[in-house]
């Protein structure tokens, strides 16, 4: 059997993504990637003390990177949509990198989105962390483009084909399972490689989640607040679940 023929993964991508070079979306991933390894290397630094390197402050108000973020995804949305600038072709990487890197800076306080206030370095803001793994997954998807999609499926042999079929069919299950638990970096993760998806499917789901809600009772949900604490420090009437909502530390 010739796994070329069979699976024609690698030759895809070789022919669709590699001869065809950089583009837009691929362009936006790297700038995502470098963006948000850049950030978590710079807040580690200003947290620690190592160098010159402080927080951004205006007029004493502390300036959260996220600010900059959106301002690039403005900017650059606005650009690319509203105005379509003829570009050199020599500059033709400028707005899709401004898009990832404004991408990366937002999306890396997404807790900071949905708890108003500065969660960075608690057990909370690990959210944006999962945020940001799961816009990668997205964009890796959608960086290898539709044509490679198309000719791995169009070129592999019947067997091949079903299995391909099969696979990704097993994803997509997969990433549904782990959404109604609660775990979306899993789901995102699971769309590329199904295992992790089915993993986080079999094991305990998250209290907050649809499943656990529709699903468990008393003492499977005590199970499933002793698994994940962190969820019980946003606003929720945990009580009917049967765990008092644990009280801040002053």
């Amino acid at each position: 059997m010739n796994l070329d023929e069979t699976f024609p993964v690698v030759g895809s991508f070789r022919e669709e993504v590699v001869a065809a070079g950089l583009r837009p979306a691929q362009m936006a991933l790297v700038a995502f990637l470098l963006a948000f390894g850049g950030v978590r290397l710079y807040t580690n630094a200003v947290r620690k003390g190592w160098g010159p390197w402080k927080d951004l402050s205006v007029s004493g108000v502390h300036v959260h990177h996220m600010v900059p973020g959106i301002l690039l995804l403005l900017g650059s949305g606005f650009l690319a949509i509203a105005v379509d600038p003829e570009l050199p072709w020599w500059l033709w990487w400028l707005l899709p990198s401004a898009f990832g890197v404004g991408a990366a800076l937002t999306l890396d306080e997404f807790a900071l989105w949905i708890h108003l206030r500065d969660v960075y370095w608690t057990q909370e803001g690990r959210r944006s962390v999962d945020a940001c793994v799961i816009a990668a997954a997205v964009l890796a998807i959608v960086a290898l483009g539709l044509p490679f999609w198309i000719n791995v499926v169009d070129e592999a042999a019947p067997g091949g084909f079903s299995a391909i079929i099969s696979y990704h069919s097993l994803s997509l299950l997969a990433a549904v399972l782990s959404l109604l638990r609660g775990k979306w970096v899993s789901a995102a993760i699971s769309l590329v490689f199904w295992p992790v998806g089915m993993v986080a499917a079999v094991r305990l789901a998250r209290p907050r989640s649809l499943w656990a809600q529709r699903c468990y009772g008393p003492d499977k949900m005590a199970r499933a607040w002793a698994r994940f604490p962190e969820d019980r420090q946003r606003p929720h009437r945990a009580e009917e679940a049967g765990v008092p909502e644990k009280q801040p530390v002053a």
